[in-house]
């Protein structure tokens, strides 16, 4: 499954990291800023799988459709799928909020893992490359947490997008302790539970302004991603 993986990663850049608050903005205000979010996913796409985009990735009806075609159908789909979003937000007064966000990446997931050839590229069967897994594990560490994190906040208690100060603070602590397990043995485990415990410690201090549920999510997804990445790179936890 290299395709899917390095499909999933490109997802990752294009709707987390690369998507910048500007860009997020125009998406919502019309479709030239959706069409341009979406062509973000059609270039990063295919930067990464470029060597595989001449290939046959699935068949349709009969007909082979390319790793361009599969791209192409891709963007179209992302652009309908975003637009409903906010067309649902902005005309039937849908909320912008958890569930909201989740689907929408169930659904882009989704989209990727069908149009992706499902081949088992030897031993590493699921994986793939390693190195698109464990980058995909820290988008999702940093730049996606965030925005999940986000959405709980505001559900639960209206706070807004997260201060440049909070943001980049906290996705250095959960890198640093999602990075714990790439060590090998066990002698970092002690340390990296003190470094989560630190954490509790700057909120029980108020040194940083920070909600409880941030935290807990915070050090559980930095955990959980690292022992999946720990698990590719090594092949055990």
């Amino acid at each position: 499954m290299v395709i899917f993986w390095r499909l999933v990663l490109s997802h990752l850049l294009a709707d987390f990291t690369l998507q910048f608050d500007v860009v997020n903005r125009m998406k919502r205000k019309n479709l030239w800023g959706m069409l341009l979010h979406c062509l973000t996913h059609f270039i990063v796409s295919a930067a990464l799988v470029w060597d595989y985009l001449p290939e046959t990735w699935f068949s349709a009806g009969g007909v082979a459709v390319s790793g361009w075609g599969a791209l192409l159908l891709m963007m179209a789909i992302h652009f309908i799928v975003d637009q409903l979003r906010v067309y649902s937000m902005k005309t039937l007064g849908w909320k912008d909020n958890t569930a909201s966000f989740l689907a929408d990446q169930v659904l882009h997931f989704y989209v990727l893992f069908m149009i992706a050839p499902v081949v088992m590229p030897g031993p590493d069967l699921l994986m793939g490359d390693k190195w698109a897994a464990i980058a995909s594990m820290l988008v999702l560490v940093t730049h996606s947490t965030t925005v999940l994190i986000y959405f709980v906040e505001k559900d639960l208690f209206g706070k807004p997008f997260p201060s440049f100060d909070e943001k980049y603070f906290l996705i250095f602590e959960r890198v640093v302790l999602w990075a714990f397990f790439f060590a090998e043995g066990r002698w970092w485990i002690p340390f990296a539970i003190i470094w989560a415990a630190q954490l509790f410690y700057i909120r029980r201090k108020r040194i940083m302004d920070l909600s409880g549920i941030n935290v807990w999510l915070s050090v559980v997804i930095a955990a959980l991603l690292g022992a999946c990445t720990r698990f590719v790179y090594y092949g055990y936890l």
